[in-house]
């Protein structure tokens, strides 16, 4: 079992998320969870080759593709394809209940006529970066009723593959009928900010700055923060220092590395503005979390944030 980085998406070294699969070898992920404003994993933009699927079980919220805000009321679910730059959007105070299931498109592949035909034809179509599919459309109870059923199925990779087979099958379907559901298009600009988004990934530990970044996309500097608050509703800078964080985090939790030096490793100019940046996204002190959270296993937090389980 993978061990959890206290609600952080884990990142690849291409800025891709390592998503954490319920089994390392059955590369899928499926969770019945809730998701409020204050959740370390709301709002935190991230891109993978899987595809993602929200459904909405109770409540309303927004889910952000590439720069553009999806709203999800009861019922509705969002289909996020391969390689899209997204992240959930909470609109309220109160929780929103959802069923999350996440899965590598290979899972599907059971020959290389399936694959080209049935499966790249909807994961390598620029045009497709997400369906929205609402509760109102045959479509729409038809993927819900499947979502809810998804989490039973946990443990038995036999019957959640045939339960991927039938999920894609409305995909298929939808892609082949635009008609039938919201279906938008993708912007040339997420290339550059992808570009920009894998160098922060390889390159938080020196000090970069915003020059930098938008170096690394090969745009201006205005451009650049044009792009992220597009995107990502943050700054360049708003980005590096939550990537930051999250690193931070992953030292307290596998060393014990005094305070200065893991300020040094991630980038930080000192220990105390680590501090300072670390609890304004965890809510307290890099020591408190280390004394409360260390080595603690996947599900714990399950009571104030079990999105930590992504």
């Amino acid at each position: 079992m993978i061990k959890e980085w206290r609600g952080f998406i884990q990142k690849r070294t291409n800025g891709s998320e390592k998503v954490n699969y319920d089994d390392p070898n059955f590369p899928s992920y499926v969770y019945s969870g809730y998701v409020f404003p204050s959740s370390t994993w709301a709002n935190d933009p991230h891109f993978h080759d899987d595809i993602e699927l929200v459904s909405v079980t109770k409540g309303y919220m927004a889910y952000s593709i590439n720069g553009e805000e999806v709203f999800l009321n009861e019922g509705d679910t969002i289909i996020v394809n391969s390689r899209q730059i997204h992240y959930s959007v909470p609109k309220r105070e109160e929780r929103t209940d959802y069923v999350i299931c996440i899965f590598h498109p290979r899972i599907l592949c059971a020959s290389n006529v399936v694959e080209n035909k049935y499966i790249k034809a909807v994961t390598d179509n620029a045009n497709i970066p997400y369906i929205h599919l609402e509760k109102s459309s045959v479509s729409g109870k038809k993927i819900h009723k499947l979502m809810l059923d998804t989490p039973r199925l946990l443990g038995n990779e036999f019957l959640l593959t045939k339960q991927f087979y039938s999920i894609w099958e409305v995909i298929l379907n939808e892609c082949g009928n635009p008609g039938a559901a919201e279906i938008k298009y993708s912007d040339s600009q997420v290339d550059a900010l992808k570009e920009m988004l894998t160098f922060i990934q390889l390159n938080y530990a020196s000090p970069i700055g915003l020059d930098d970044i938008a170096a690394s996309g090969n745009v201006s500097r205005t451009f650049c923060n044009n792009l992220f608050h597009k995107y990502t509703d943050q700054t360049p800078i708003e980005n590096l220092t939550r990537f930051r964080v999250s690193k931070v985090a992953e030292y307290l939790n596998s060393s014990n590395l005094p305070m200065s030096e893991i300020a040094e490793k991630t980038g930080f100019a000192s220990a105390s503005y680590m501090a300072e940046s670390f609890k304004k996204y965890y809510g307290e002190s890099p020591r408190s979390f280390k004394s409360s959270h260390v080595h603690t296993p996947r599900g714990s937090f399950e009571i104030t944030d079990p999105l930590i389980n992504r």
